[in-house]
């Protein structure tokens, strides 16, 4: 399942919107911009880090090429 690229854009545009909200807060609240600012940057990268745990390991990506050359190899040995 891949994420659109609307949606994409958003999340970052939130990221981005929520470190800049908690970077602005004023010291008395230091602790609450710093979690905004992290869980905006946490946002904003999420497609970047969803997509990089959920793509196919080395081996399934072997396993899938080497599936299609067989599949490939029985295509080419058929008769017409």
């Amino acid at each position: 399942m891949t994420m659109s690229s609307f949606s994409t854009y958003v999340l970052h545009f939130f990221g981005i919107a929520i470190v800049l909200i908690g970077l602005s807060i004023k010291p008395n609240f230091k602790k609450l911009g710093i979690a905004l600012a992290v869980a905006g940057f946490l946002l904003g990268t999420s497609p970047v880090w969803y997509s990089a745990l959920n793509q196919p390991s080395d081996e399934e990506l072997y396993e899938a090429w080497r599936e299609q050359q067989q599949q490939q190899q029985q295509r080419q040995q058929l008769p017409d």
